[in-house]
């Protein structure tokens, strides 16, 4: 009997199952209105007594044709998901004097207007927007970066630079003026892993569920009005707790607006690296006495070019409009050791909207990127032939229509497709190229492995609002629906369909591996959000239905090895069909959203907000794989050199006498060694969230929030292993028995004393585990002071201090392995650790967490009416340095194997996360431009300077020890380079 004490859960699965049935009858009736790519605009009409005015025709002039609308019995009128940009507002009642005022309307903001009719015939009145800063129906945590900072701050023009700028939010790498561009960056946000984030452009969610969490697409930067980024909070909405982006491209409106821009860098605008010798890696035991003699930067700057241009206006004036973009990114650099790294980012797209009827509107929306790299991941580990070339189109197609019904009820509908797919090829060829070696220094020789992908989506979304009022509370009634189904195609294989390890001297025969999942996502939601005196409370509900399957595919065998040997073991590498299944589990959740703010005084300056939210993960790909069959499958053999080159060079030289042992796999790839859980559901995070915003100017708001999560039902492999009795069952803490001890002297010469367990006799590995919830759980908790400062009197401003403590939770119970792996400490309270991973470059030794960051961006507008002013733009970013786990490598753990009958090794860690960390790291980046204008006209003249103190912080060192470069530094901060720029516009 399963004893485990589950999260709070409000609704059982059989009451979840009726509640999805009613919404789905009220969305018949009344279909709602769901996060949007836009901005609201609510509007109260009183009479100079405070009487609410009913039948005041309010208007709205700006971003398309006109939209008219008629306030209520309540005297309110309401402009829903606007496109952001500045408007003109119009209030007309016959007998009374004409209002009107210019708002700026901002992705996720809510501006709310109060409008005071007088009978005083004379002049238009004119009055003062609502400041949209400071807003009590704002149900999320995050940023929103509008397009005068994306413009005018000086950054490496890509999201991922964005990112660490949002409050909570930490980045894998420091991007130099674009050393780092060309390769997507891994982030963690307060308390959600990267594996929870989600990206979406206009509106249309694009997360790649294979890599989960990241970006299918690169992206033209000039094309953004705005971007909007979240990390929690009670929306409904929100489909998980990470970090959601939203990325908001421009429009087409009734003028003719347009601008081009170009982007320039190279290494003649580097700066040249000052580095301490004393910060080299020091010779000691740790190392053989190896010190580090010197060090060479890498992801140098060659070259840097960035150009495009976006055009937008009038198809039919008041009616259809048009906006088209064009830009590419080339960034040239020189990873360590001086491997090229060439990237081509290129990207296209448009954007019509119709106003159809006087309450229709249509957008159709397009989008396409290509990416093609010479040299990914060169390195000295994988230099030349072993480095990939990557080709790969990706595109997004959308449709959207909203109707406005009457003044109460508004609903929208969208579809939407999004095709993916990239390749990874070997520069040593694939499939007829040569075999690839690691040689005994760990360096990949004369070629690599091949990768390629398919993974196309298509989605499909309906939601509205209706608006009603109960005695003195009124109601904005939200509710959604959505269908998202994503498929994954991939193959993995080796040229020749062999590895030579000359390194161990072993050759692998390699059976390709292909995988063919697929996933549906189905959800519900729907929220009130209650406005009575100084009181907004939002109460909502979401119910996720996630479920994957695992299609059908055929693996290629290796020639003249398909079939098994008894006497040695060897099972065969056949070719082998898989007809399809399911994945073994269903994910279904009900998670509960609440929120309150409270505006305190009559002048409401000061908003308190409190909100409750609980959030499912998002199922990936990689789980619904979890009893894959038909992964890559390989047999170790020992090989004769017949040609002396030290290496397997084909099959020839194999000892089929010689087999030693094979990975877990089925030969005929109907079952996997795997299992899961079939009661396995979606680990879910509880978070509060306090806080408080006070606007001390017209212009700046200040706040300070803090965040407290629990993540529960944590995903947990356990190790399946073959008991006593002969059966198949997960691991327990009495398998394990003391194997050894690893000691040492770490590099401040402290000494290290770390036990290492392996499986007792009579217990046996299966080379599976079972995916299941753990009892495992991870609290955070996160205070930010951040502030806001819209341009006005000539300077802008938006910044954040963050800090936060992230911990595990571990019951003895859970304690089953008692190792203490490379980021699994197996320790209650140990920091939770995020590490890079190299998929997105030699990021393997950098580990994301950092317990503080701070974060600033401003412009200021120097004399702008002398002909000499100019602006002056500052972007400074500050964090931790990142920690250093000191491990030991291939420490052999006994019964535990990488294949049958062999010891497997393991990377023990020997040091807490947190004891070494490199330096932090404060970066300064400035920009100095010039705008001139020639009539409609307007040319800016740019220089962007980043790193401007050359500052050469470390940022990784190896962290395995006993080998002859541990501790050495691997990268430093890049140096100071500039960028010359400029951009045409016109309006």
């Amino acid at each position: 009997m399963d004893t485990r004490q589950k999260p709070f859960n409000p609704l059982s699965r059989a009451f979840g199952t009726g509640l999805l049935i009613a919404l789905a009858l009220l969305l018949v009736a009344i279909p709602a209105f769901a996060q949007a790519p836009g901005g609201n605009v609510y509007a109260t009409t009183t009479d100079s007594d405070g009487a609410k005015l009913p039948g005041v025709t309010v208007t709205l002039n700006g971003q398309g044709a006109p939209q008219v609308a008629v306030s209520d019995v309540n005297g309110e009128a309401r402009f829903l998901n606007l496109s952001p940009g500045d408007y003109q507002l119009q209030a007309t009642l016959e007998g009374f004097q004409p209002v009107e005022t210019s708002i700026a309307v901002r992705v996720d903001r809510n501006t709310t207007l109060d409008i005071v009719m007088t009978t005083d015939f004379g002049d238009i009145i004119t009055v003062t927007g609502g400041d949209a800063l400071l807003d009590p129906r704002k149900v999320t945590a995050g940023t929103s970066v509008e397009q005068i900072e994306l413009e005018k701050i000086p950054t490496a023009r890509d999201p991922w630079a964005i990112l660490q700028t949002v409050p909570g939010v930490k980045v894998d790498r420091i991007n130099v003026g674009g050393n780092e561009s060309g390769q997507q960056s891994q982030y963690i946000g307060p308390g959600s892993s990267g594996d929870n984030a989600v990206w979406s452009i206009d509106g249309v969610v694009i997360t790649d569920m294979s890599a989960v969490g990241s970006s299918p697409l690169y992206y033209d930067f000039g094309s953004f009005e705005e971007m909007n980024i979240s990390t929690g909070g009670s929306d409904a909405a929100l489909s998980t707790g990470g970090v959601t982006l939203n990325m908001v491209t421009k429009r087409g409106t009734n003028e003719w607006r347009g601008s081009g821009r170009y982007f320039y860098g190279d290494d003649s605008t580097q700066g040249d690296l000052e580095f301490d010798a004393s910060d080299l890696g020091q010779a000691g035991p740790w190392n053989g006495d190896n010190a580090q003699e010197e060090f060479r930067q890498g992801n140098r700057i060659v070259e840097n070019t960035d150009y495009g241009a976006e055009l937008g206006g009038p198809i039919v004036r008041d009616r259809v409009w048009f906006w088209a973009n064009y830009g590419r990114q080339q960034p040239k650099k020189l990873t360590i050791n001086d491997f090229p790294d060439n990237t081509d980012l290129e990207s296209f797209g448009g954007k019509i909207n119709a106003q159809i009827t006087s309450g229709n509107s249509a957008v159709a929306f397009y989008n396409n990127g290509e990416k093609t790299v010479v040299g990914r991941n060169a390195s000295p580990t994988r230099p030349g032939p072993a480095a990939w070339n990557q080709s790969g189109p990706n595109e997004v197609i959308k449709l959207e229509d909203t109707q406005i019904v009457n003044s109460s009820f508004f609903v929208t509908g969208m579809i939407a497709t999004v095709d993916s797919e990239f390749v990874l090829t070997p520069q040593g060829g694939f499939p007829d190229g040569p075999v690839a070696d690691l040689d005994p220094d760990n360096i990949w020789r004369n070629n690599f492995q091949h990768y390629e992908t398919t993974r196309p989506q298509d989605q499909a979304r309906l939601d509205g609002s209706y608006f009603l009022t109960t005695g003195e509370i009124s109601h904005e009634l939200k509710f959604g629906a959505g269908y998202r189904s994503v498929d994954t195609t991939s193959l993995l294989a080796w040229p020749q369909q062999m590895i030579s390890l000359s390194v161990a001297g072993l050759a692998a025969l390699n059976r390709e591996g292909i995988t063919a999942v697929s996933s549906d996502y189905t959800s519900l939601f729907a929220q009130d959000t209650l406005s009575i005196g100084n009181a907004t409370i939002n109460v909502g509900l979401r119910y996720d239905a996630q479920d994957g399957q695992l299609d059908s595919a055929t693996v290629r065998g290796v020639p003249g090895f398909e079939d098994a040997d008894p006497a040695s073991g060897f099972r065969g590498l056949p070719t082998a069909t898989f007809n399809g299944g399911d994945d073994g589990f269903d994910w279904e959740t009900i998670t509960p959203r609440i929120g309150v703010t409270w505006a305190l005084g009559e002048e409401r300056m000061t908003l308190l907000r409190a909100s409750y939210s609980q959030f499912a993960d998002q199922l990936s790909h990689g789980t619904v794989s979890q009893i894959w069959p038909v992964a890559g499958s390989f047999a170790y053999f020992t090989f004769t050199d017949l040609n002396g080159d030290g290496q397997a060079t084909d099959f020839s030289e194999i000892n089929r006498d010689g087999f030693l042992f094979d990975t877990g796999y089925d030969p005929l790839a109907q079952t996997s060694v795997n299992q899961v859980d079939p009661s396995y559901n979606a680990p879910l995070t509880d978070e509060l969230i306090l806080g408080v915003e006070h606007q001390i100017a017209p212009e700046l708001v200040i706040g300070l929030q803090g965040t407290y999560r629990i993540l529960s039902d944590l995903a947990e492999n356990e190790r399946l292993v073959i008991g006593e009795d002969g059966a198949i069952r997960t691991h327990r803490r009495d398998d394990y028995v003391l194997a050894g001890t690893v000691e040492g002297t770490l590099p401040d010469g402290s000494s290290y004393s770390v036990p290492y367990y392996g499986l007792r006799d009579g217990i046996s590995e299966t080379q599976g585990f079972r995916l299941e919830n753990g009892d495992r759980e991870q609290e955070y908790l996160g205070l930010s002071l951040s502030f806001t400062k819209r341009l006005a009197n000539r300077w802008m401003l938006r910044g954040n201090v963050t800090w936060s403590d992230w911990t595990w939770d571990i019951p003895e119970s859970e304690l089953e392995d008692p190792n203490t792996y490379l980021g699994n400490l197996n320790v209650d309270g140990a920091d939770v650790l995020f590490g890079s991973g190299a998929a997105s470059g030699a990021k393997g030794n950098v580990y994301i967490n950092s317990d503080w960051s701070y974060s600033v961006s401003a412009l200021y507008q120097i004399a702008p009416d002398r002909p000499w002013g100019f602006n002056a733009g500052l972007a400074l970013n500050g964090r931790q340095g990142y920690p250093t786990p000191y491990f030991r490598g291939n420490v052999a753990l006994p019964g535990i194997s990488t294949g049958a009958d062999t010891a497997g090794t393991a990377p023990i860690q020997v040091a807490d996360s947190d004891d070494f960390r490199n330096e932090d790291v404060v970066l300064v980046d400035a920009r100095l431009e010039k705008e001139v204008q020639f009539g409609d006209l307007g040319v800016t003249f740019s220089i962007d300077g980043f790193n401007l103190f050359n500052e050469s912080n470390v940022l990784q060192r190896q962290s395995r020890l006993n080998v002859g470069n541990a501790d050495h530094v691997q990268e430093i901060l890049s140096p100071r380079v500039f960028r010359f720029g400029v951009r045409f516009s016109f309006n």
